[in-house]
């Protein structure tokens, strides 16, 4: 600044030999010290600008005193300039022309960067002042629109030290997630990093992105190499500028001014340093353009200030605001100009990740084009990408973002302790979870590809099914991190948590008891008369009949037999037989789900269902119908009993378990579709990032028929369930059917057949000795 002053004062064509001093005011970081120095100094015109450690502070001493009472404001609204560094989020301040691009503009570029890579929650580390608090406001606010949100927010104080630090950071390692979006002021000695660094967080697994107060932290080393080191692997952002032949001879002018100083030689001009030289020529054209319009600047006494007798008030207050928001000039790194808002044009930044010995440039942001490898101004196109980054660590794969569990916090599983159909799942004698759901969770664990610390807590008494809803709520209210189980969707908690991909089907069905009577089979096989090939077989048994003797005994078997078996599948296809081959019917009228609403009779359900509600909310059946059953033997004495006996007339309950029940109970059936359709999912926190790894785990495990294999360790010993209980329907006659008939036909034609060949035996040996008896030549012969 004192260059641009330099600068100024010797330019003949402005300000018209009217020279410009710089004042220097240092405000301690106080607001309220801001305010009365801007009421103290009100008589002449000021530019208020700190150090570069202190970038927020003039829109915060503009924020205070607009808030003052009304009689003791500064009364003019062009008095103060915000000349350093990305500002604040504020509401409109009449007193407040922004030279610096706003943080909002920031963090939008950073939430576009966390939307990149997936991950849904940060931790927000901001300085507990306007600056902090609403920088990271915004950011929550982009955030959310990408269905991402700040898990946890760490304020530290504007004059944080070692021990506040710690304290902060050693709380957030236990909380989840391992995205960090540092917001604070510029600080030479990377104070919040170094800590960070001795408790072992900036290194692989951990996310670590910065606004631009760390390269305007950097810059000012010029080229430090154990600042470097300390943040390797962060990810900042850094407005964009151009390289200009008056950059190149402003920094080489910087670098002859600490020269003539004594300053340190790794004190580096940033950009916010360039764009202060820009803010001074900013004011002196506009104060040149006043001095040409009203040709000196005066001052008044104002009425307002009674205590003051001596406070002044600049006349020319809102021309030059006016002048100032209408410049329009090339600076050394930009355009300056404002935009309907008073804040400077300006919404492009590089991003950078910090490697050994400096900055790698992965890619640009725009509010445009968003993010992009190339240079906005070459983007075609909306996709966004970012070059190769180098995660702290030195880990080039994108960094998970989260801990799911370890050994201090493991994953909280609850599951069911259920009472009935423990085969599903249960607790067992010493506490510890099993059942098939369990198998299977663990079988998901195994191919999810990070190791996830897990224990398991049981819900419920052990004296019933325990509430399937209590259970999903405990996740929803942060008890348990998931609930493994027999869990169904349904609409009452499907908002609560998120749910993975089923790995099971289900849906309510009827079991129901088989009985005596029958009815008549829909579909019957065509008579063998309308073939081809039975037709041969009858003329080919008419012929061996018109040649047997009719006085031979064996014939009139064999004739009988065929006869009958003629007689059998002949009669096989007419009504008197068909009636006797039918399905049997059900022992009660409950057929569908229509005849289970209108009957009025007594319904089962099991204990912990949904089927209660289901039938309560959506069928408008009355409570005092349903009757609850808990054990497998409930549900078959219940049914046996009937409602005649203080039974019920049918049961609704999920398709697995009426299957597991019809595999140990012979004497019952299932109606052939379920009346709903859903799946037994694991629940897990909302946004948990383990439910994407769970269903990608339970996809592979179904494609590689794992999943089938697990069903079949546990329910399949003594054959599958669906397959046990089910008694074969005769849609059909096949050869089976007729088996003995054709049995009986076979050994009747061999018995015949060998009668045959006996007595003709019996009767070529008669006539051998009938024939030697009447030649005795032949047998001397």
């Amino acid at each position: 600044m004192e260059m641009a002053v330099a600068d100024v004062n010797s330019d003949p064509t402005i300000l018209n030999g009217t020279q410009m001093d710089l004042v220097m005011e240092d405000l301690g970081c106080s607001a309220f010290m801001g305010s009365i120095k801007v009421t103290a100094k009100s008589h002449t015109f000021q530019c208020y600008r700190e150090g570069s450690s202190g970038n927020y502070r003039p829109s915060v001493v503009c924020h205070h005193a607009y808030r003052l009472p009304h009689s003791q404001r500064p009364p003019n609204p062009g008095d103060l300039l915000c000349s350093h560094g990305s500002g604040p989020v504020l509401p409109p301040i009449p007193l407040l022309c922004q030279d610096s691009t706003p943080d909002s503009t920031q963090m939008l570029a950073l939430a576009d960067v966390i939307d990149l890579y997936g991950w849904k929650e940060v931790i927000a580390v901001f300085e507990d002042t306007d600056y902090g608090r609403n920088g990271v406001a915004a950011l929550g606010d982009f955030l959310a629109t990408r269905m991402s949100t700040i898990y946890y927010k760490l304020p530290l104080s504007p004059h944080y030290n070692h021990s506040e630090i710690s304290e902060a950071l050693v709380v957030s390692k236990s909380l989840g997630p391992l995205v960090y979006v540092v917001h604070i002021r510029p600080d030479p000695l990377l104070r919040f990093f170094e800590i960070a660094q001795s408790l072992g967080m900036v290194s692989a697994d951990y996310v670590w992105l910065a606004t631009d107060w760390l390269t305007s932290s950097l810059d000012s080393l010029s080229g430090d190499e154990d600042s470097f080191n300390l943040v390797r692997g962060v990810v900042t952002l850094r407005p964009r500028v151009a390289p200009t032949p008056k950059r190149e001879a402003l920094l080489a002018r910087w670098e002859e001014m600490q020269k003539k100083k004594g300053l340190s030689k790794h004190s580096g001009l940033t950009e916010y340093g360039i764009y202060d030289y820009d803010t001074v020529w900013l004011v002196a054209y506009a104060v040149d353009k006043l001095l040409k319009e009203q040709g000196e600047i005066t001052f008044s006494s104002t009425e307002r200030f009674h205590e003051l007798e001596n406070f002044k008030v600049f006349d020319g207050g809102e021309a030059l605001r006016r002048l100032v928001l209408a410049s329009n000039f090339t600076g050394l790194l930009r355009q300056v100009r404002f935009d309907d808002s008073p804040d400077i044009v300006g919404t492009e930044y590089e991003v950078l990740n910090v490697g050994d010995n400096g900055y790698v440039r992965v890619g640009f942001w725009s509010n445009v084009t968003g993010l992009s490898v190339q240079s906005p101004e070459l983007v075609r196109g909306n996709g966004q990408s970012l070059g190769r980054v180098t995660w702290p660590g030195g880990v080039a794969q994108r960094p998970r973002g989260w801990v799911v569990a370890t050994s201090e916090r493991p994953l909280r599983v609850g599951f069911p302790n259920r009472i009935s159909f423990s085969d599903f799942v249960s607790q067992h004698n010493d506490s510890t979870a099993q059942g098939y759901c369990i198998d299977l969770f663990l079988e998901v664990l195994k191919l999810v590809p990070y190791d996830v610390p897990h224990r398991f807590f049981s819900f419920g008494d052990g004296l019933k099914n325990p509430s399937y809803d209590q259970l999903v709520r405990l996740v929803a209210d942060d008890v348990l991190d998931a609930a493994v189980g027999d869990i169904a969707i349904v609409t009452n908690i499907i908002k609560l948590v998120d749910f993975t991909l089923p790995f099971a089907a289900t849906g309510l069905t009827i079991p129901w008891s088989s009985g005596s009577s029958s009815i008549v089979q829909r579909r019957l096989p065509r008579p063998p008369s309308e073939t081809a090939q039975n037709n041969v077989s009858i003329q080919l048994l008419h012929s061996i009949q018109s040649k047997l003797r009719k006085q031979s005994a064996a014939g009139k078997l064999v004739m009988v037999v065929w006869l009958f078996l003629l007689l059998v599948i002949t009669s096989s296809y007419t009504a008197s037989l068909s009636s006797v081959l039918t399905v049997q019917q059900l022992s009660t009228s409950i057929t569908r789900l229509d005849s289970l609403i209108s009957s009025g009779l007594p319904i089962g359900y099991q204990v912990g269902s949904f089927a209660y509600s289901y039938m309560t909310n959506n069928l408008n059946i009355h409570p005092s119908r349903l009757i609850s059953s808990g054990e497998p033997e409930e549900y078959e004495a219940a049914l046996k009993r009937g409602p005649a006996n203080g039974g019920i007339a049918a049961i609704v309950d999920e398709t697995p378990y009426v299957e597991l029940f019809l595999s140990k109970q012979k004497d019952y059936g299932m109606a052939r579709q379920p009346f709903t359709k859903s799946g037994w999912e694991f629940a897990f926190q909302k946004n948990s990032p383990l439910v994407v790894d769970v269903s990608t785990a339970i996809l592979k495990l179904a494609e590689s028929g794992q999943l089938g294999k697990i069903n079949n360790r546990w329910f399949c010993k003594s054959g599958c369930p669906g397959e046990q209980g089910k008694k074969p329907e005769p849609d059909e006659l096949h050869l089976n059917s007729f088996l003995v008939l054709y049995s009986l036909t076979g050994i009747a034609a061999v018995i015949a057949f060998s009668v045959f060949l006996f007595r003709a035996f019996r009767q070529y040996i008669d006539y051998k000795r009938r024939q030697l008896q009447s030649d005795p030549s032949s047998l001397a012969a």
